[in-house]
């Protein structure tokens, strides 16, 4: 018993440190390890786009190669002190759950919404293109629209009108969107024309509604727009990075 037991401390030291606390890894470790594996292989052959999140910019990098970083001082950490196999698994495996879950389920699942509104953007843009046509006095007037494009790699597609209501506010209105869900989306009303990022003067309008639909976002009652060139951008406060837009002219 003694002999095999300093044989066993002999070849520790022979092995050096960081080998000897990579020998202490479990099979349950590695079995665990090798199935999150197999699983994120399979999220990725169903969407591609999701390799694309580590590298949208210089945060989302710096995210992933943190996380990774920390994870592996965590887990050297606890193999120098010889937690139990079962706690490290539990420590490493569930804030890694939570954290691909927050941002890789908005790729496959599309939040719907469907808002009424008294009149559609494509309606009246057909009205004011046919001849002798007289606009109506009773429902919202259209100030400008435009269709929403793909932005930093991202699909999407609709239109964005922006209607003054009877009561003299101002909506901006989502029609036929479909885009890309993510994580913490964001809609702004920037200044200016192709707009890719959020400027001096942009309108905060909430968090967006859903990835898909019809949606109104009503303006802040202070805000007055002076006759130009809008864009009404999708912004991802996760990563930082521009989503989709639409260029309107007030």
């Amino acid at each position: 018993m003694l002999r095999g037991a300093q044989e066993t401390i002999d070849d520790g030291a022979g092995r050096g440190p960081v080998r000897t606390l990579i020998g202490r890894i479990s099979r349950v470790e590695v079995a665990v390890a090798a199935l999150v594996a197999v699983i994120m292989l399979v999220l990725v052959v169903a969407e591609r786009d999701i390799l694309e999140a580590p590298f949208e910019n210089t945060r989302t990098l710096l995210f992933t190669v943190g996380g990774t970083l920390v994870a592996a001082l965590a887990l050297l950490v606890m193999l120098r002190y010889s937690v139990p196999p079962f706690v490290r698994v539990i420590v490493l495996l569930v804030p890694f759950v939570l954290v691909n879950w927050w941002l890789i389920s908005p790729y496959f699942r599309d939040e719907v919404v469907d808002e009424d509104f008294a009149i559609s953007i494509s309606g009246d843009v057909a009205g004011d293109e046919s001849a002798g046509s007289t606009p109506a006095t009773d429902l919202p007037v259209l100030l400008g629209a435009g269709r929403f494009v793909g932005l930093a790699g991202h699909s999407g597609s609709g239109d964005a009108g922006l209607f003054r209501d009877l009561d003299g506010s101002l909506v901006l209105r989502f029609e036929n969107f479909d885009i890309e869900n993510g994580p913490q989306l964001v809609v702004y009303l920037v200044p200016g024309a192709d707009q890719t990022s959020i400027v001096d003067g942009s309108v905060a309008l909430g968090d967006l509604k859903g990835n898909v639909g019809n949606q109104n976002y009503a303006l802040p009652a202070d805000v007055e727009l002076a006759p130009g060139a809008y864009t009404a951008l999708v912004w991802c406060d996760a990563f930082d990075v521009e989503f989709v837009g639409a260029t309107l002219t007030v």
